[in-house]
């Protein structure tokens, strides 16, 4: 389990190798178009988090137990 800043962010950047996936939200109508291309990778937190354009994960809180 990554390591938690005093705000209760995870301090891990990297997505676990083999998660990242890309949304294809062609079919979903235009309400959700935003959605389209975005990737998505999983934290070794457990949290499934949106990528940057360099690939890192966005700055995100672990799932609560």
């Amino acid at each position: 389990m990554p390591a938690v800043t005093a705000t209760g962010h995870c301090t891990n950047t990297a997505p676990a190798p083999g998660t990242i996936r890309t949304v294809n939200a062609k079919n979903i109508g235009p309400k959700f178009f935003h959605l389209h291309g975005r990737r998505y990778g999983t934290c070794p937190c457990g949290k499934e988090v949106s990528l940057t354009e360099r690939g890192s994960l966005r700055r995100h809180k672990p799932p609560q137990a």
